[in-house]
């Protein structure tokens, strides 16, 4: 399989043409036809079209390269649309379905040197039934959901990086399911434009990685603002040269914590204890109690959204939806406009009482997940509930790895400010540093 120390070395030997684009993607291609019959993480898988563009590569001159992905493999969540590959939103009333056209971030992604190799199973509307994607570390177990292939493909060294998709947990969960780094950003600062959707007040793009700074080549190309996009904020990318680390980390202990079970509990420890140990103050800090009904908040603006997005399909192929899908669309035509815009007045409070306990060099600890990855099953990918706050508040989230319990890995959270990202992924390198 192919291991890299570093992303960033291997792309700037590929601009200055020490190496070359193709045997780079023929090494992962090698790793796809070795893993993908059993962990199932893609849709449509493209490699014939991803060697003749890695070629293409290759063939231009050294002044031309100078992009920060040149020559990287990468995969895309099928909710989020590719030209010429099928992207079918993880439910068989849209199965076949090809675009036409790139979403905007798929073309940034273009733009930025990167080789897209194929489409990654999503969750039926990113929301419910399972695809047939299983965990590389255990294949009776789930990856998660909903960006279940991307995480698994980026596990399993299919890919160095993939990009998915959140509205409640659904890039933190499976990255520590797969034991990989998964960045949901400060929400806007990827394009959703092109993107399915789910709930605007919610949806955030999502990436996966097997490193820190391989995320941060992916953001350096992602983030822009996007006119077109709505809810698009400029936020500026995380840098690959800044050495700025926490001096706090709060370590929250109430929101949900009957939730989290003994692998998790352990996450925690080691993340603190490595922490302290490199002279960083943790801090344990609760959230008032209205808090803990985030959840309810989040339920009211995502039935909403989704009964606007996907009544047609409701009507027509209702039959062809899971029960839970039907249910979420059903419960959203019963959300008044009064319901749904106090739901969005409360996320805003939610979002401005954590701020008033974050500044450029705090960051948030949490778990990330109830426990390790259960076994798989159509009708769940794990419990969200720990990861929907950071989502609802739009705060850029990190799931971080911190090592594995009987072979299953485990992880924790860092949140920070809007913004904050370099911060998070210094954070997370320290963490792995030294653990």
């Amino acid at each position: 399989m192919p291991v890299f120390a570093s992303l960033t070395s291997i792309v700037s030997s590929i601009r200055q043409g020490q190496f070359s684009a193709e045997t780079l993607l023929t090494q992962y291609l090698a790793t796809i036809a070795e893993r993908e019959p059993q962990v199932h993480a893609f849709v449509d898988l493209q490699s014939e079209q991803a060697l003749e563009y890695a070629q293409f590569l290759d063939k231009q001159p050294l002044t031309q390269r100078d992009k920060v992905l040149y020559g990287v493999p990468i995969a895309v969540k099928e909710v989020i649309d590719v030209a010429s590959m099928c992207c079918s939103w993880g439910t068989p009333i849209h199965q076949g379905r090809v675009p036409c056209s790139d979403a905007a971030l798929v073309t940034q992604l273009r733009e930025a040197g990167a080789v897209i190799v194929g489409t990654t199973v999503s969750t039926e509307y990113a929301i419910a039934n399972a695809g047939p994607t299983r965990n590389p570390h255990d294949l009776q177990r789930t990856p998660g959901g909903s960006s279940s292939g991307s995480a698994a493909a980026v596990a399993a060294q299919m890919v160095p990086i993939a990009i998915g998709s959140q509205a409640i947990g659904s890039v933190i969960r499976p990255a520590v399911y797969c034991g990989v780094y998964g960045l949901k950003p400060t929400r806007g600062a990827i394009s959703r434009v092109g993107s399915m959707l789910l709930s605007p007040a919610l949806d955030h793009i999502g990436i996966f990685a097997s490193q820190p700074e391989a995320i941060k080549l992916a953001c350096q190309a992602l983030f822009a603002f996007d006119s077109s996009d709505p809810n698009s904020q400029a936020i500026s990318p995380p840098t690959l040269n800044n050495p700025v680390l926490p001096t706090r980390v709060l370590h929250i202990t109430n929101v949900l914590n009957e939730r989290i079970e003994q692998p998790s509990q352990f996450a925690l420890y080691r993340a603190i204890t490595t922490l302290r140990e490199q002279d960083i103050s943790v801090e344990t800090c609760e959230l008032p109690a209205d808090f803990e009904h985030h959840f309810d908040c989040i339920h009211t603006l995502l039935c909403h959204d989704m009964a606007l997005a996907h009544i047609e399909d409701r009507r027509r192929a209702g039959n062809h939806m899971s029960q839970r899908v039907r249910d979420l669309i059903d419960h959203g035509l019963t959300i008044s406009q009064a319901q749904y815009d106090s739901a969005l007045q409360q996320a805003a409070s939610y979002r401005e009482q954590i701020n008033e306990l974050l500044d450029e060099q705090t960051v948030i600890l949490a778990a990330a997940t109830d426990s390790t990855a259960p076994l798989w099953a159509a009708e769940h990918t794990g419990m969200p509930f720990l990861q929907g706050l950071w989502t609802l508040t739009g705060l850029p989230t990190l799931a971080v790895p911190c090592g594995r319990i009987n072979g299953l890995p485990i992880g924790v959270q860092f949140v920070g400010q809007a913004g904050a990202e370099t911060l998070l992924l210094n954070s997370a390198r320290l963490l792995a540093d030294n653990l």
